[in-house]
């Protein structure tokens, strides 16, 4: 079956996203659109029985490389189809609150990893929170503030 690919950005359409060509471009923008993907299948499932799905493709530019979340689906499911054009055309304009969370953590998990890679702090230092690797289960009807609450984000090294 005939698959297409929609790009629907790398992060929501009114929030800045990495630049391409930047020191911090690829730790930066793996992190936007992980948690862009993560927000969209949050807020847009992809239907039951729908030949679609979110993926994380790169492309290249001038500058290098540069990745967005992208929608991939049979265009002979008529299912998929509106669920691409959908999503294409109610893309979030901001994060919401669990992806800012998100976002934050990751960063917070990347800048631990890296002190332990460079030895200015054992892997015992690193608070329990950050241990799995795995992002803490959030629900949708906490406020950002309500979340920095009940899953702090700070620690002393």
């Amino acid at each position: 079956m005939p698959s297409q690919i929609m790009n629907i950005g790398p992060v929501p359409c009114e929030e800045n996203a990495a630049q391409v060509g930047r020191p911090d471009y690829e730790e930066r923008s793996r992190r936007e659109c992980q948690v862009f993907k993560r927000m969209l299948e949050r807020l847009h499932p992809v239907p039951a029985d729908c030949q679609a799905g979110l993926v994380i493709k790169s492309f290249p530019h001038d500058f290098g490389s540069y990745r967005e979340v992208c929608v991939r689906y049979e265009d002979t499911d008529p299912i998929a189809t509106g669920y691409a054009f959908d999503l294409e055309s109610n893309t979030p304009a901001e994060w919401d609150a669990i992806a800012r969370y998100e976002l934050i953590w990751l960063e917070r998990l990347e800048v631990l990893n890296r002190a332990v890679r460079k030895g200015e702090m054992s892997q015992d230092d690193i608070p329990a929170a950050f241990h799995t690797e795995q992002l803490p289960a959030l629900t949708a009807e906490h406020t950002f503030s309500q979340l920095l609450a009940a899953f702090p984000l700070w620690f002393s090294a």
